[in-house]
């Protein structure tokens, strides 16, 4: 089950986000751990990213998944998320895991498609550090198009990182430079 009942305080800029450490309690976050563990994943490539990817999990009826659904999308949560970042009530979320292997990545983009309200990803993977690659990199668009690296967060172990979706909150997931896999749960909530 969720860890936690509030979301601590949104930071501004460059974009709408926050971090929640401890998201899962520790039974659930291993059975969640398990359950991603025996799913098939296909290796998914294009000039924007590199990584391997389930199923949509909105589709699988497995215990842990829709503990985490749940835990996820259920309706106290979303109203909470929702009024944390003073944004339209939240009606749906979606989610997929996705594995992060050496050479992986996902270049700067803004989540920007129909529907979108706010993009969130569980980290699952403990003791990730900046050597290894795979840090969320938040950039601060400019009015001519261009971008400046502002942050970079490291994914903590059964961290929920959330932003809201618009036309500045470009993102990436830099390289994975070492021989480890980033296992991360990502989705949108949805208006």
């Amino acid at each position: 089950m969720r860890n936690v009942d509030r979301l601590p305080k949104i930071k501004s800029r460059p974009f709408p986000h926050v971090v929640v450490k401890n998201f899962l309690d520790p039974p659930t976050l291993d059975l969640v751990i398990d359950a991603l563990a025996g799913l098939e994943y296909d290796f998914k490539e294009s000039d924007l990213f590199s990584y391997w990817a389930s199923i949509e999990l909105t589709d699988i009826n497995h215990p842990a998944i829709n503990i985490l659904r749940d835990d996820l999308g259920g309706e106290i949560w979303r109203k909470k998320v929702a009024e944390s970042f003073k944004v339209k009530k939240l009606s749906s979320i979606d989610m997929a895991a996705y594995v992060y292997g050496l050479g992986d990545f996902l270049l700067p983009h803004d989540d920007q498609v129909e529907g979108r309200i706010i993009a969130y990803s569980l980290h699952l993977t403990s003791e990730i550090t900046e050597e290894m690659g795979g840090a969320l990199n938040i950039f601060k668009a400019n009015d001519v198009g261009k971008s400046k690296l502002v942050d970079s967060i490291i994914p903590e172990y059964n961290s929920l990182i959330m932003f809201e979706v618009s036309d500045s909150s470009w993102h990436q997931v830099s390289e994975i430079m070492l021989d480890i896999q980033r296992l991360t749960v990502t989705g949108w909530y949805h208006g």
